[in-house]
């Protein structure tokens, strides 16, 4: 899997562009559309859509590999992992402001259903044209085992500006990419290995490690009682500080074990480290859940646990080689744990532990309380039924501050259900003033 010449890759969208975009129902009659590589300012038509590229990184997944090259200048013969940036944007030039907003408007919504339909691209991905269907990839990228992933990036409408240079030109409508698993083709190796003249077999009594759940239990008391309730949950959800267990079979490895964890913001699984404090008997694995893999940060979420396992054998030449053995993933949550809910005034202050809530975007961050799901705003005070994620000063950082709906009455316990990236926190009530 590797290429040369980067224009390839844009030569693929361009085509899906330029091909499935007229096909949908919503698309004018008779209309052509002018999809181009060009940037957006030098691209228009009256219905016209601009795929550039305007960045490319070095992927860090790949160039942390180690590659066994027994040569003065390896690097030459390793494929280069690349990330590039794109920038989508709509360009008409129809004369009449307002049908020129609509039209590119009515562009970018059908582009971004059609990069959506097709998230993963291969030798034999086709792409619905009016002359039926097509392969998307060029014919110099076909037969190599190219795999393309588009993603739609994250990009915050306050950041967007700095994509256009905010006081010398005005921001434009558009959704910005990133592609993955693009590999620039090395050089051919002037030289192979040797052969073999003793040949290590090595026997292991166990067999790969199993993971069949995950699970945890949480303690709370019901409002007006006294006894403290306990739930099992499985797959677990776990807060920071508390315990996870992995149960299965063959968890524990002759020369160590690993807990990894899994995640899509993750480029690999990671290790935990001393701090989780995991411990195993072999068929039930513990850690306790903090806020950090090192340099990583946790934030609640859905993360999937792998168990490693590392025997150590001896080699015909008398060398020792680690053996590392990895489990299936199993799913388990990471949920957000609230410290404290006080009432201070006419609103709630709901104190977190280990995240800050204003770094969430809208999509992140849920608020209910009841029934009721409240508003987020960015105004402090919040008006009744909304709430706020201060982002100063620091010691409110780690804080949620809501108002109750007007009409409730005095008196009432309600739950309050914090869901955080889809995962949500214990149960907590709070009684209306």
């Amino acid at each position: 899997m590797a290429l040369m010449d980067l224009s390839q890759v844009t030569e693929t969208f361009i085509t899906i562009l330029q091909s499935r975009l007229p096909t949908f129902a919503d698309w004018p009659i008779a209309t052509t559309l002018t999809a181009s590589a060009a940037p957006p300012d030098s691209v228009g038509a009256n219905h016209a859509v601009s795929f550039y590229l305007y960045h490319v990184k070095e992927a860090a997944h790949t160039k942390a590999q180690d590659w066994q090259i027994q040569h003065d200048c390896p690097l030459r013969y390793k494929s280069m992992g690349l990330t590039l940036y794109y920038i989508m944007t709509p360009r008409s030039n129809i004369s009449d402001v307002e049908q020129r907003a609509y039209a590119d408007q009515l562009t970018l919504g059908l582009a971004l259903k059609t990069l959506h339909e097709l998230p993963f691209i291969n030798d034999t991905t086709t792409v619905d044209s009016s002359g039926g269907p097509v392969l998307a990839m060029p014919l110099a990228l076909r037969g190599r085992n190219n795999q393309l992933r588009v993603t739609l990036r994250p990009t915050a409408a306050e950041d967007a500006a700095e994509y256009w240079q905010a006081g010398t030109q005005a921001a434009r409508l558009s959704a910005y990419y990133e592609v993955d698993a693009v590999l620039l083709e090395p050089e051919q190796r002037p030289s192979q290995s040797g052969r073999v003249y003793a040949v290590g077999v090595h026997t292991f009594a166990r067999k790969a490690p199993q993971v069949t759940q995950t699970q945890n239990t949480i303690s709370f008391t019901l409002p007006g009682e006294s006894d403290i309730r306990e739930i099992q949950h499985s797959p677990a959800q776990v807060a920071l500080g508390d315990t996870l267990e992995v149960l299965g079979s063959d968890l524990q490895g002759d020369y160590g074990t690993q807990l990894l964890l899994s995640h899509q913001d993750f480029v690999e699984p990671l290790a935990v480290d001393a701090p989780w404090s995991v411990d195993t008997n072999g068929s039930r694995l513990t850690a306790v859940i903090q806020s950090s893999i090192g340099a990583q940060v946790i934030l609640p979420g859905v993360y999937h646990a792998l168990v490693e396992t590392i025997d150590r054998r001896r080699l015909p030449n008398g060398d020792t080689r680690d053996f590392p053995r990895r489990s299936n993933p199993s799913l388990f949550a990471i949920a957000p744990r609230i410290l404290a809910i006080n009432l201070v005034a006419t609103e709630f202050v709901i104190q977190v532990q280990g995240f800050e809530p204003h770094l969430l975007s809208a999509e992140e961050i849920l608020l209910f309380v009841g029934s009721e799901r409240l508003e987020r705003v960015s105004a402090n005070p919040p008006g009744p039924g909304e709430f706020v994620t201060p982002a100063a000063p620091p010691v409110d950082t780690d804080k949620i501050i809501l108002r109750l709906s007007a009409g409730l009455s005095s008196g009432d316990e309600l739950a309050i259900r914090l869901v955080v990236r889809g995962v949500e926190s214990a149960p907590n009530w709070i009684m209306v003033p």
